[in-house]
C-alpha cells in the first residue's frame, strides 16, 4: 500500500528553465563574468567568448561526471573547481556570493505545473505523506521557490543531490528520501519527468516510478539527452501521466 509520495522538483512541480540551464550549462560563465566585474581575472575586466565557453564545457565535464559516479557536486564547489582548471583562485565567499546571487535571480521565472497545487492539496487530505527529490546544486533555490509557490508546507521533507553529495543517478537518494518519510520503498511512489534519474533510479531503489511526460521532452532537450531512448525508459514505470491530478486516480487504482 502507497503511504509515501516523492515529487521531482523541475517540470514536475515547477518550471523554470533558466535555472536548469544555469545549474547544468551556463553557471561557471556566467560566474566568471560576474568575478570579472569585480576584477579577479588576471588578464583583465572582460570574459572572452572563448573563456565562456571553456568554462562551459569543463562544466559539463563536471556534471557528467557526477551524473555518471553518483557523486554529487554542489554549484559552488562545481564553479570553483571550473575556474581553478581555467588558473583562477578567487575568494570563495566571492564564488559563493555570486552563485547565489545568479541562483536567486532565476526564482523571477519560477511558475507552477498545471494542476500542482491542486493535486498536493489532494493528497494531503487522503492522508498521503510526501517529500521532494531533486538533483539541485544549490539547495536553497528549491525551498525558495517552493515556498514562493506555496508549495513548502506539503512536503515533510525536501531532499536534494548537492545536500546529500548523492547525484539521482544513484538509488541511495531515494533510499535516504523514504527512510526519513519514515517508509520502506515499497510503499512509496516516486513521480517525475526524467526517465532515466526519476524512474529508473527509483525503481532500482525498490519505489513504485510515476512518468510525469506533460514536460518531459523538454527537459531531455534542456539534458541534451536523446529522447528516443528516454521514451523508452519512462515508459517502464508502472504509470505514465501527461496532468498531476492525473495521479490520484493512478494511487487509488493502486499498483
Amino acid at each position: 500500500m502507497i503511504k509515501a509520495v516523492l515529487f521531482d522538483f523541475h517540470n514536475t512541480l515547477v518550471t523554470c528553465d533558466g535555472w536548469l540551464d544555469l545549474e547544468i550549462h551556463t553557471l561557471p560563465a556566467l560566474a566568471l563574468e560576474r568575478l570579472a566585474e569585480k576584477g579577479y581575472l588576471l588578464e583583465g575586466q572582460t570574459v572572452s567568448p572563448a573563456q565562456a565557453q571553456k568554462a562551459t564545457q569543463l562544466f559539463h565535464q563536471v556534471r557528467q561526471e557526477a551524473r555518471d559516479s553518483g557523486v554529487e557536486v554542489s554549484a559552488v564547489e562545481g564553479v570553483r573547481g571550473v575556474l581553478e582548471l581555467m588558473g583562477y583562485t578567487p575568494p570563495i565567499d566571492d564564488i559563493v556570493e555570486v552563485v547565489s546571487d545568479l541562483e536567486r535571480n532565476c526564482l523571477l521565472d519560477v511558475a507552477p505545473v498545471s494542476g500542482a497545487l491542486e493535486t498536493l492539496q489532494r493528497l494531503r487530505d487522503a492522508g498521503y505523506v510526501m517529500g521532494v527529490v531533486s538533483s539541485a546544486g544549490w539547495p536553497p533555490f528549491v525551498e525558495m521557490a517552493l515556498e514562493a509557490e506555496g508549495m513548502r508546507p506539503f512536503f515533510t521533507e525536501v531532499t536534494t543531490s548537492a545536500g546529500e553529495g548523492i547525484y539521482k543517478s544513484d538509488p541511495v537518494i531515494f533510499l535516504r528520501a523514504v527512510s526519513r518519510l519514515g517508509f520502506e520503498p515499497a510503499e512509496a511512489v516516486h513521480v517525475g519527468d526524467h526517465a532515466r534519474f526519476d524512474v529508473q533510479t527509483a525503481r532500482s531503489a525498490g519505489l513504485h516510478t510515476v512518468w510525469f511526460a506533460a514536460h518531459a521532452q523538454r527537459t531531455a532537450h534542456l539534458h541534451n539527452a536523446d529522447w528516443d531512448s528516454l521514451t523508452k525508459q519512462g515508459l517502464e514505470a508502472d504509470a505514465v501521466i501527461y496532468a498531476l491530478p492525473e495521479l490520484l486516480a493512478v494511487l487509488n487504482k493502486g499498483f
